[in-house]
């Protein structure tokens, strides 16, 4: 398929890495980040994490956070991750999984989406 980077079972649609790609632009014209390298590790540790997805706890999401995010798709899952250097940002990255394949269908944060998605993981865990 040519809209879709594979590694390690990981398919990651082009409109996922397009997002990762103006996320470095997003974080510096918010003022997040004021240098771009910071920024671009920001979406390469994101993108290192998520190609560990085969290897994580998976949580699935409640009946009410999937009526929030079923324009993502059907029967979705999610994974967090959080940065040692930036503990007030948890991403979110919602992925069904079909076999052994994972289909990464939205990433998020808690600065945007987090107050929909219950907590099924302590905040405090590191």
């Amino acid at each position: 398929m040519q809209n879709i980077n594979r590694r390690n079972n990981v398919l990651i649609p082009v409109s996922i890495k397009e997002y990762l790609l103006d996320l470095t632009d997003t974080l510096l014209e918010k003022d997040y980040y004021s240098n771009v390298e910071y920024a671009d590790m920001l979406v390469d540790d994101i993108l290192d994490f998520v190609y560990t997805i085969p290897e994580i706890p998976h949580y699935r999401l409640s009946p009410i956070t999937q009526k929030r995010f079923n324009r993502y798709g059907k029967d979705l899952y999610y994974v967090f991750f959080r940065r040692k250097t930036s503990k007030h940002t948890t991403w979110y990255i919602f992925f069904s999984r079909r076999d052994d394949r994972y289909i990464i269908r939205y990433i998020t944060n808690n600065h945007k989406d987090g107050k929909y998605i219950r907590n099924d993981f302590d905040e405090t865990e590191e």
